[in-house]
């Protein structure tokens, strides 16, 4: 270790200290979750976008590419909530944009930076189930605004996400792959013994979710269900129903317990082939349950190797999955004759958690990474500056040790669906815990109800759309 080097980064030790960035990630989660479950979907918006009066302010374009990807997608579904279509999707198209250049870049900059800085100071890197997951809300935004152009147009977006999603993920790996080996290249065969046996140490503390495991290829079931009924209900020849066949086959093939998207997949068949001509008037409900995992900070104390017997035990911050309830097993719809139960449709917790155990070994590695660099700065920094020198490269190592738990913290825990045959009387009944709410649906044509409960005993969100 030069004494250069030690000088190059006490600059950027002083302007970490004095900017502190990604300190305040745990508190905004706490007031964001409270202010979302507590269904005050407008406050929840000024939290994580920190600013005032969000839901009276109409945004531009501009405006919602100054924020960042994760506060795009938390602010984008909770403005949806607040029925703030306009600005809600300005901040998801937003985000969409910035996922796309994220995936298409080399990432070289921000791998090399993250080891040596704190990564929630860096701009947030989404997950692939967020590419694909942010759909669902634009599609339901542009069926607010009753633009049926807009949300094709936006389930096809999904669609090429989902279809390129292994893709992207495999070039991701192989970024952190490669930063990770030319970090190894850099130490002795010693320090490379000590942090393999570091490495396993901390995936040991990961076991338990290794029961965990998403769907084939990234593919999201709920989204691909909502492309599937899309193109069933909205057909205009033999090519869209076919598209939705193939698309109800695949969420069939994975939710093959639900017998809603069966009954679909029989429908979107018989229509394609001839058997029938049309869909009796429908209502399928969606609900949003629960509030998906989020993530906290895990530490631990590792010992590491410096030089010949020279050992230091430092400590290590990594994100840990924190699971959170569902607020319901399920609910129930009536339309007057029969009472309908809501089946399973996506687990978004496993997609979550999956996508999570995936990237867990190569992050691990890293963090490692850096936190040898750091032991070994302070090291150096004591003897080569005193006390002083001392002092900052501790104070260096505390301003980057916090783990990066930033995520979309306002997703469900699961989506599960029920399908329901309207009445006459264009009303139907959602039995929801000891709650029972009278929803109005147009008596023709087909409706998409969206309920969504964050927490047990809250008021449901529900908006109808029609199809």
């Amino acid at each position: 270790m030069k004494i250069v080097l030690f000088r190059g980064y006490l600059i950027l030790a002083l302007s970490l200290l004095l900017n502190a960035c990604g300190l305040g990630n745990y508190q905004k989660f706490v007031s964001f979750s409270e202010a979302y479950q507590n269904v005050d979907y407008c406050k929840a918006s000024d939290v994580v976008l920190d600013e005032s009066d969000v839901c009276n302010t109409q945004m531009e374009a501009e405006d919602a590419e100054d924020y960042d990807i994760d506060e795009q997608l938390n602010g984008g579904a909770s403005l949806f909530l607040a029925k703030k279509y306009e600005n809600s999707s300005l901040l998801l198209e937003a985000a969409s944009n910035k996922i796309q250049e994220d995936l298409n870049s080399s990432g070289v900059l921000k791998g090399t930076v993250e080891v040596i800085a704190n990564a929630s100071a860096l701009d947030y890197t989404p997950m692939v189930m967020d590419s694909i997951y942010m759909y669902s809300y634009s599609f339901y935004n542009a069926l607010a605004l009753e633009n049926k152009e807009e949300a094709k147009l936006q389930i096809n977006r999904a669609y090429e996400v989902q279809k390129n999603a292994t893709q992207y993920f495999a070039k991701e790996i192989e970024k952190l792959k490669q930063e990770t080996e030319e970090n190894a290249a850099q130490i002795s065969e010693e320090v490379k013994i000590a942090n393999d046996a570091n490495i396993a140490a901390v995936l040991s503390n990961y076991k338990e979710f290794s029961r965990w495991n998403g769907y084939t290829n990234f593919v999201n079931p709920y989204v691909t269900y909502l492309s599937g009924l899309y193109f069933m209900v909205n057909s205009t020849g033999k090519s869209d129903i076919e598209t939705a066949s193939n698309y109800l086959k695949r969420v069939s093939g994975m939710m093959s317990n639900n017998e809603y998207v069966k009954d679909d997949l029989k429908l979107a068949e018989q229509l394609a082939n001839g058997k029938i001509k049309n869909i009796e008037p429908t209502a399928w409900v969606i609900f949003e349950n629960g509030m998906v995992t989020h993530l906290k900070e895990f530490r631990l104390d590792l010992p590491i190797f410096i030089a010949t017997n020279n050992v230091k035990t430092a400590t290590i911050a990594l994100p840990y999955p924190n699971e959170r309830e569902m607020a319901y097993t399920s609910i129930l719809v009536s339309n007057g004759k029969k009472k309908y139960q809501t089946q399973l449709l996506a687990d978004v917790d496993s997609i979550f958690i999956s996508e999570f155990n995936k990237k867990l070994p190569t992050v691990i590695t890293k963090a490692v990474s850096k936190l040898v660099f750091q032991t070994t700065l302070q090291a150096v920094a004591q003897n080569e500056f005193g006390d002083l020198g001392g002092i900052i490269a501790s104070a260096y190592s505390v301003v980057t040790a916090g783990a990066d738990t930033r995520s979309w913290y306002g997703l469900p825990k699961n989506v599960q669906l029920a399908k329901v045959k309207k009445n006459k009387s264009g009303k139907l009944t959602l039995y929801i815990g000891e709650q029972e709410l009278d929803i109005d649906v147009p008596s023709d044509g087909h409706s998409l109800v969206y309920v969504r409960i964050p927490h047990a005993g809250t008021t449901p969100f529900v908006n109808v759309f029609n199809l």
